[in-house]
C-alpha cells in the first residue's frame, strides 16, 4: 500500500492509503522523494485555482527514485533518480502534432488536471521522467522544474546580450529569471520586489540593480537604471494584475512583455495604447516543453544556477496540511516549501 495527501476541499488534506501503483508498457514506478510547493498549488488548495475537481492529490515539481519499470522501458532502471515533467500530453491533438505539447488540448497538469506527486508512490510513462546526476539532493532538485520554465519563457522572448531587462517580483522563479537573464548576457538586470530580504538574495544572484517597491517608483528607478531608454525586456514574474500598466510604462519603444506569472484576475484599468504607441511585443508562456528540461538539469547540475537558499522549510508527507497553512499564513516570505516523502 502507499499514502497519499489527498485534498477533499478547500484547505482540507487527509492522508489516505491506496494500492501502490504497478507499471504498465512503457511505464515507470517511482518512489517520490520531495515534492516543492509552489504558488498554483497554494491557488488550489484554497479553492480560489478555477476548474480543478476534487478530490485531488495536488504536487507537480517532483523528483523520486525509479522503484520498478514495466515492459518496454529502456531508458530506466530501478534506482534511478529522476524528476518528473509534470505536463501531460495527449500526444494526438493538432498541438502536439506541432510540437506543442505544453499546449494540449486533452492533457494537463500533474497535479492539478490528474493526481499528483504529494503521494509516496506514482506512475508515469518513461517519457515524462529524467535522470538526475548522483550528487544532486533530490529536495532541491525540484527547483529544476521551476527552472525549466523560465527558461522556456525567456527562449520564447529570446532574451539576450546587451538587453536591459527587467524582473518584477523576486520570489523563486524571479530569482531564477534574474539568474538566468544574467547568463544570457543581458545588462544591466533590475531586480524589482518589496521585500528587503529577497533583495538581498537578487543581488548575491548578480543583479545588477535593485529597486525595493515598497520604498521607490519602480518606472522611475528602471528609466534611470537604464539612461532614461526604458527597458528592452521587462518580466512580470510577480502575477499580479494592477503591474501590468507600470510594466508597459518601463519597457522602451519596441521592447518586449513577458507575462510569466499567473492570475486569474482582471487587469484594472487597463489600455492597450502603450502596445500601439510604443509598438510593444507581449509573450505569454505557459509552462514548459521536453527541450528545456535538459538545459535546466545541467544549468542547476553544474552549479551556473544558485539555487542555495531556495527552500524556506522542509515536512513529512504526514504533515503536509501544516506546510499549507504555513504557507497560507505569510506567503510572502516563502520561496519553496518541499514535502519529503519516507524513505
Amino acid at each position: 500500500m502507499s499514502h497519499a495527501a489527498l485534498l477533499t476541499a478547500p484547505r482540507r488534506l487527509e492522508l489516505v492509503t491506496r494500492p501502490q501503483p504497478v507499471a504498465g508498457p512503457g511505464e515507470a514506478v517511482v518512489r517520490v522523494a520531495a515534492t516543492a510547493v509552489c504558488h498554483t498549488d497554494l491557488e488550489i488548495y484554497t479553492g480560489r485555482h478555477p476548474g480543478v475537481r476534487l478530490p485531488r492529490v495536488m504536487g507537480h515539481e517532483a523528483t523520486g527514485v525509479v522503484e520498478a519499470v514495466g515492459p518496454g522501458v529502456g531508458r530506466l532502471r530501478p534506482g534511478q533518480r529522476v524528476i518528473l515533467n509534470p505536463v501531460i500530453a495527449c500526444g494526438a491533438c493538432d498541438c502536439c502534432a506541432r510540437g506543442r505539447g505544453n499546449l494540449c488540448r486533452d492533457g494537463g497538469l500533474f497535479g492539478r488536471e490528474m493526481d499528483g506527486s504529494l503521494a509516496e508512490h506514482v506512475v508515469l510513462p518513461e517519457r515524462y521522467l529524467y535522470p538526475l546526476p548522483e550528487h544532486l539532493s533530490l529536495p532541491v532538485a525540484t527547483l529544476i522544474e521551476t527552472l525549466a520554465t523560465v527558461r522556456h519563457a525567456q527562449t520564447r522572448a529570446g532574451v539576450g546580450p546587451g538587453e536591459s531587462v527587467v524582473v518584477l517580483g523576486q520570489g523563486a522563479a524571479g530569482l531564477l529569471h534574474t539568474q538566468l537573464a544574467k547568463r544570457a548576457g543581458a545588462g544591466p538586470v533590475v531586480a524589482v520586489s518589496r521585500s528587503p530580504a529577497k533583495l538581498a538574495l537578487a543581488r548575491r544572484m548578480k543583479a545588477d540593480e535593485v529597486v525595493d517597491a515598497s520604498r521607490q517608483d519602480p518606472v522611475a528607478a528602471v528609466r534611470e537604471a537604464t539612461g532614461g531608454r526604458g527597458a528592452d525586456v521587462v518580466i512580470d514574474a510577480a502575477g499580479v494584475p494592477s503591474l501590468l500598466g507600470p510594466a508597459l510604462e518601463m519597457l522602451t519603444p519596441g521592447g518586449k512583455l513577458i507575462v510569466y506569472g499567473i492570475s486569474h484576475h482582471r487587469v484594472p484599468d487597463f489600455t492597450t495604447f502603450p502596445l500601439y504607441l510604443k509598438e510593444l511585443t507581449v509573450y505569454g508562456s505557459r509552462a514548459l516543453t521536453p527541450e528545456d528540461f535538459g538545459p535546466a538539469i545541467e544549468l542547476v547540475a553544474s552549479g551556473v544556477v544558485d539555487v542555495e537558499g531556495f527552500i524556506t522549510g522542509t515536512y513529512p508527507l504526514d504533515r503536509v496540511a501544516a506546510a499549507f497553512e504555513d504557507y497560507e499564513r505569510a506567503p510572502g516570505s516563502i520561496l519553496r516549501l518541499v514535502i519529503v516523502s519516507p524513505a
